[in-house]
């Protein structure tokens, strides 16, 4: 199953954020033991950077995102999908473009904590307690 991480995700992930820190490494975990696969945008690279140097310095939160990284496949962005992105009327133009990058990778879910900013008929989007409720009993 290819998993499409919003940058809210990975952020809760690296920078370790109450409430939202448990959910986002149980979801990265199943990428790690190779039972789903994480996709993400170079944008959400740059984005995780930005927010996680104020936690871990930039130094530490480069090296997570390195570490993250063995765990990842990086989507394409490219002029159509920005293109698409601008002429959306969904309310958030980042989410747009992370959207139109996991639509053209084939994903399969999104997981976000903002699923108004997405369509909701195209791709199946999801929080991660819907997640793991949808695909991950506790029997998995």
């Amino acid at each position: 199953m290819k998993v499409f991480l919003d940058t809210n995700i990975l952020i809760d992930f690296i920078a370790l954020r109450e409430n939202f820190y448990q959910a986002s490494a149980n979801l990265i975990h199943l990428g790690i033991k190779g039972e789903v696969e994480l996709y993400t945008t170079p944008l959400t690279y740059a984005t995780c950077v930005f927010v996680a140097r104020k936690v871990l310095g930039y130094e530490g939160a480069v090296k997570a995102m390195q570490i993250l990284d063995n765990y990842l496949k990086v989507t394409t962005m490219d002029g159509s999908q920005c293109h698409n992105a601008l002429f959306s009327t969904m309310p958030d133009f980042e989410d747009m473009l992370q959207f139109e990058s996991a639509y053209a990778a084939g994903c399969d879910v999104i997981v976000t904590r903002n699923k108004k900013h997405f369509p909701q008929d195209v791709i199946q989007v999801l929080d991660t307690l819907e997640f793991f409720d949808s695909y991950w009993s506790e029997e998995s």
